[in-house]
C-alpha cells in the first residue's frame, strides 16, 4: 500500500476512505509465467502510479472507479477496471507483443529511449531554472522519527505504560513509540526563507540536536533530482538526471500516454552495479517541456550503505495556469537499523520500508508546497488544516502526549545521558557534569597511568554559568595535579561568553594549541584516541610542567563568525626530557604572557550549541580559522624581558562529496617569528601506537620536525566501494576503500630568534617534504578502519625519528 509506511511512522491516519483499497500483485508473461520486472503500472488519466519490482511485484491503492494500467516493453498493453479486480494479491498477464512485417529493413537506429534523454538534458537546466526561480511560496512540512518495540521482547519491560506511550497498527505485530516529532511553516518571499511556524518535541532532549544533524539533515533532504547529484546518507548518490547519468544507469522506456490532451514519458532506471549507492526507480515527464512531473526512486537492499533497511522517495510537480512546473509535494521514508532485517524472501529497497523489527527506527518527512497567494492571509498555524497541505497529516496533541511521558522514564533518560556524553563529552550527573570524559584517563612517560576527575555545574544548577575543575593522580609520579576555570554567558543568547581558567599540570611540549579551534576536545596530555591509550608502544616523555591562566572573551557575530580573544599567563617549569638551556645556561623555569586572537569563518555551517559550545558538523562547507598569537618571554633573574613574538596561523577543514566517493581534509600553516621559545615551534608528532590519528602523523615519533615556518595536508578519501563493490563475494561485505595522505614541510627561518637552544632531538633541515601515504579499509563489522601507511618517499626512509610503515586500527562508523 503506498501510503502504508505513513500509517506505521506517523501513526495518524486511522481512517483511509471507505472507497479505496490497497491491492498487491505481480506481472507475469502469459506464456512463459515468468515475472516481468520493472513493469509500468499506473492508475488511468494520472501520474499516480509505481512499477513491479525485480520480482514483478506490486502494490497499489485504487479508488473504485479508477482502471489499472499496466504495460512494458515488449508487451500489449493492459487496462483493467477496480471491479474486475477480484483477487488480492492479483496477477496480471501479459501478452507478448508481436508483428508481422511483409518486409524488414535493418539499419543502425538510436534507441527512443537515447532520444527523449537527450532531450530531457538539453530541456533539464530551463526546467531546473523554472523550479529554482520561483520565489515566492509557502510550504508545510512534517517530520517523523518512530521506533518499533516488540511488546513480548525483554526491552518493553523497560518502559513503564507502554501501551500509553505507543500505539499499534492493523497488520503489524509491533508496538510504535515516537522518538522526535516536528511541523514547519516556511514562507518564501523574493528567494528568501523564513520559518513562520515550528513546532518540535523528541524524548532525548540531549540528543534531539543530534537526530537533526546526523539523521535528519542527511536523510531529509530537497529531492532536486535536476541537480548532478543528490547529497543524502552523508554522500553525493548521483541523480538519475545527471549529465553523466548513462555511467551509473541503466534507463528503459516503459510508455507514453495521455492525460487530458498532454502526452507524457514514463521511464525506469536502475544501477548498472547494484551494490552502488544509487537509486533505482522511475520518472514521468510531460512531451512538449520534457519537464519532470513525477519521480519515485528508492535504494536496493545489495546497496554498500550501512544501517539503511529501506529508503525510497517520492516527488511530484504540479503545472501552473501560467505553464510553469513547481514542486507539488515531497516524501522521504527510511527504515533505519543497526542490522538487516531477516527477510524470508528476496526483497527490493522500498518493499524494505514495509518490512519492520522490533529495533528499527522509522523516518519520514512529508512537505507539500503552494504558490498560492491567499494562503499568506491565514495564520501560520491554521495551515496545516488548509487543502493545500492536506497530505502532511499533522501530528495529534496526544503523539505529543506520548513523547512527554516517554522523557520520564529512567531507561530512557538514561540513554540520553550516554549520548549527550558522546557528543558533548561530559557525563550528565544531574546538577554536575562529568567531564571531559576525554581527559579522565591517559598515559604519558612522566606520570604513567594518568587519572582526572574532571567536574563542572551543569545547566541545572545555573543555566548561564559554571563552574569547575578537576584533579589528577599519576600512577608512576604518585604526585596530584589540579584546575579550576568557569564560564559566563551574559545574555540569554552565546552572543558573548566569558570563560576563565588556571591549572597546574603536565602539558605536552609537541601539542597544538590551534586544534581546538578544529576539534573541540583535543588531549593535550599523550593519546590521539581510545585504541592509542592502550596500545602505545612508548609513551611520551616530552612534557613540560606548567601553571597556566587565561581568560577568554568569546564572541559569536552571527552564524557565519566566531571572534575569541584570550590573555595568557604561563610559568613553565622543566622536566627529565625537556630543559631550557641558553648560552650554556639552564633556567628551571620561565614566564610567558600573550594575548591570542582567533576568528573562525564558518560560512553558514550547521552546527549544534550546547552549554558553553558550538559543534560544527564537518560538511561541504568549509571551516577556515585564522589566528594571531603575540606575547613576550620573561627568563628569572633578567630584568629586560625577551623581544615580543608573533605567531600566524591559519586552518580550512572540510570534506568533498564526489558521487560515491568522498574525501575529508584539513590543511593548515604558519609563520612564527621574533623571540620565542621552542615550543611554539610547529612540531608534527605521531601517537605511537596502533591507533589511526586523524590530526596527526601516524609513523613520527614523539619528537621529530621543529619550524617556525610550516604547513601541514591531511587528506582522506573515502572510495565509497567503488572499486571493491566490483569484485565478486567481496562486494557481499559491503568493504570501502581507504586513501590517506599527510605531509609536513617547514623550514627554521632567521625570522625567529630562540629564547633557548633546540634540543638535539629536533630536526629542522628539511630538503624534502615528509609524507605518508595509507592504504586500507573500513566497514570492517561497520565499525572499524583498518589501513597500511608507509612513509612516501624514501627522503626519511632511514630516520632515527619515524617508522618506515606500519598497521593501524581506528572505531569509525558512516552510512
Amino acid at each position: 500500500m503506498l501510503h502504508k509506511i505513513t500509517l506505521v511512522i506517523l501513526l495518524t491516519i486511522i481512517y483511509t476512505g471507505a472507497f479505496s483499497q490497497g491491492i498487491t500483485g505481480i506481472i507475469k508473461d502469459r506464456k512463459t509465467q515468468e515475472a516481468i520486472p520493472y513493469a509500468n503500472i499506473w492508475i488511468k488519466s494520472t501520474t499516480t502510479g509505481t512499477m513491479s519490482d525485480v520480482e514483478g511485484r506490486f502494490k497499489m491503492k485504487l479508488e473504485k472507479d479508477d482502471t489499472l494500467c499496466v504495460s512494458s516493453l515488449g508487451y500489449q498493453k493492459r487496462e483493467i477496471p477496480f471491479l474486475e479486480i477480484t483477487e488480492n494479491p492479483y496477477t496480471v498477464f501479459m501478452q507478448e507483443e508481436v508483428r508481422e512485417l511483409s518486409e524488414v529493413t535493418v539499419k543502425p537506429e538510436v534507441s527512443r529511449a537515447k532520444v527523449l534523454l537527450k532531450k530531457i538534458l538539453d530541456r533539464k537546466k530551463e526546467n531546473r531554472e523554472l523550479i529554482e526561480n520561483t520565489s515566492a511560496y509557502n510550504s508545510y512540512a512534517r517530520t517523523t522519527v518512530y521506533v518499533a518495540i516488540d511488546s513480548t521482547s525483554n526491552a518493553s519491560r523497560l518502559v513503564d505504560n507502554l501501551n500509553e506511550v505507543t500505539m499499534k497498527i492493523d497488520g503489524q505485530d509491533l508496538l510504535f513509540s515516537p522518538i522526535y516529532l516536528s511541523e514547519t511553516g516556511t514562507k518564501v518571499a523574493d528567494g528568501v526563507d523564513s520559518t513562520v511556524y515550528m513546532r518540535r518535541d523528541g524524548i532525548f532532549p540531549k540528543l534531539n540536536q543530534t537526530i537533526e544533524s546526523l539523521i535528519l539533515l542527511n536523510v531529509v533532504v530537497d529531492l532536486n533530482f535536476y541537480k548532478d547529484q543528490i547529497d543524502i546518507l552523508g554522500r553525493g548518490i548521483t541523480s538519475p538526471l545527471s549529465n553523466t547519468a548513462s555511467l551509473s544507469y541503466d534507463f528503459f522506456l516503459n510508455d507514453s500516454t495521455y492525460i487530458g490532451n498532454r502526452k507524457y514519458f514514463s521511464f525506469s532506471f536502475a544501477p548498472k552495479n547494484k551494490y552502488n549507492p544509487l537509486f533505482t526507480g522511475r520518472f514521468t515527464v510531460e512531451d512538449s517541456t520534457f519537464a519532470l512531473s513525477d519521480v519515485y526512486a528508492y535504494v536496493q537492499e545489495e546497496a554498500n550503505i550501512n544501517f539503511v533497511n529501506g529508503f525510497k522517495a517520492r516527488v511530484n510537480y504540479s503545472k501552473s495556469e501560467e505553464g510553469k512546473w513547481f514542486y507539488d509535494d515531497q516524501e522521504i521514508s527510511l527504515n533505519l537499523a543497526l542490522r538487516l532485517n531477516k527477510d524470508t524472501t528476496s526483497r527490493y529497497g522500498s518493499q524494505r520500508i514495509d518490512e519492520i523489527d522490533s529495533g528499527n527506527w522509522l523516518i519520514s518527512k512529508t512537505t507539500e508546497y503552494s504558490t498560492s497567494p491567499e494562503i499568506n492571509e491565514i495564520k501560520p498555524r491554521n495551515w496545516k488544516n488548509l487543502p493545500e497541505f492536506a497530505a502532511s497529516n499533522h501530528l495529534e496533541e496526544d503523539t505529543y502526549a506520548r513523547v512527554d511521558k516517554l522523557k520520564e522514564n529512567s531507561v530512557v533518560k538514561g540513554i540520553d545521558a550516554i549520548g549527550g556524553m558522546v557528543l558533548t563529552s561530559y557525563i550528565d550527573a544531574g546538577k554536575i557534569e562529568i567531564g571531559p570524559v576525554f581527559d579522565i584517563y591517559s598515559t604519558n612517560a612522566i606520570e604513567g597511568q594518568r587519572f582526572s576527575l574532571p567536574l563542572r555545574t551543569g545547566e541545572k544548577m545555573f543555566e548561564r554559568f559554571t563552574l569547575g575543575g578537576f584533579l589528577g593522580y599519576g600512577t608512576k609520579s604518585k604526585e596530584l595535579k589540579y584546575g579550576v576555570n568557569f564560564g559566563i554567558q551574559p545574555l540569554p543568547t552565546d552572543k558573548i561568553i566569558i570563560r576563565g581558567n588556571y591549572s597546574d599540570d603536565y602539558t605536552l611540549v609537541s601539542q597544538d594549541k590551534y586544534l581546538r579551534f578544529i576539534k573541540k576536545n583535543p588531549n593535550t596530555r599523550g593519546n590521539g584516541n581510545f585504541i592509542a591509550a592502550l596500545t602505545s608502544r612508548e609513551k611520551n616523555p616530552y612534557l613540560k610542567e606548567e601553571k597556566s591562566f587565561n581568560l577568554v572573551f568569546e564572541y559569536n557575530a552571527n552564524e557565519d563568525i566566531n571572534m575569541e580573544l584570550t590573555s595568557y599567563f604561563l610559568h613553565s617549569k622543566s622536566t627529565p626530557e625537556v630543559h631550557f638551556f641558553k648560552d650554556n645556561a639552564e633556567y628551571s623555569t620561565y614566564n610567558n604572557y600573550g594575548i591570542l586572537f582567533n576568528t573562525r569563518l564558518a560560512f553558514g555551517q550547521y552546527y549544534d550549541k550546547y552549554y558553553f559550545t558550538r559543534v560544527y558538523y564537518i560538511d561541504e562547507t568549509p571551516v577556515i580559522n585564522l589566528s594571531l598569537d603575540l606575547g613576550q618571554v620573561k627568563l628569572p633573574g633578567v630584568s629586560d624581558g625577551q623581544g615580543l613574538y608573533a605567531q600566524f596561523h591559519g586552518s580550512v577543514v572540510g570534506r568533498v562529496n564526489m558521487g560515491l566517493t568522498f574525501m575529508r581534509y584539513m590543511v593548515n600553516g604558519g609563520y612564527l617569528l621574533g623571540d620565542a621559545p621552542y615550543d611554539l615551534l610547529d612540531q608534527p608528532v605521531g601517537s605511537m601506537s596502533l591507533g589511526y590519528a586523524k590530526y596527526r602523523f601516524n609513523l613520527l615519533h614523539h619528537a621529530s620536525f621543529a619550524h617556525n615556518l610550516y604547513t601541514n595536508i591531511h587528506l582522506d578519501f573515502n572510495g565509497g566501494g567503488i572499486l571493491l563493490n566490483r569484485i565478486p563475494l567481496i562486494k557481499k561485505l559491503k568493504l570501502r576503500e581507504m586513501l590517506s595522505l599527510k605531509s609536513h614541510y617547514g623550514t627554521l627561518t632567521d625570522s625567529y630568534k630562540p629564547v633557548f637552544d633546540l634540543p638535539e632531538y629536533y630536526v629542522t633541515g628539511m630538503s624534502k617534504p615528509y609524507a605518508e601515504i595509507g592504504f586500507g579499509l573500513t566497514n570492517i563489522f561497520k565499525v572499524l578502519r583498518v589501513e597500511y601507511v608507509r612513509q612516501l618517499g624514501g627522503a626519511y626512509a632511514n630516520a632515527d625519528f619515524a617508522d618506515k610503515h606500519g598497521i593501524f586500527f581506528r572505531a569509525e562508523m558512516s552510512f
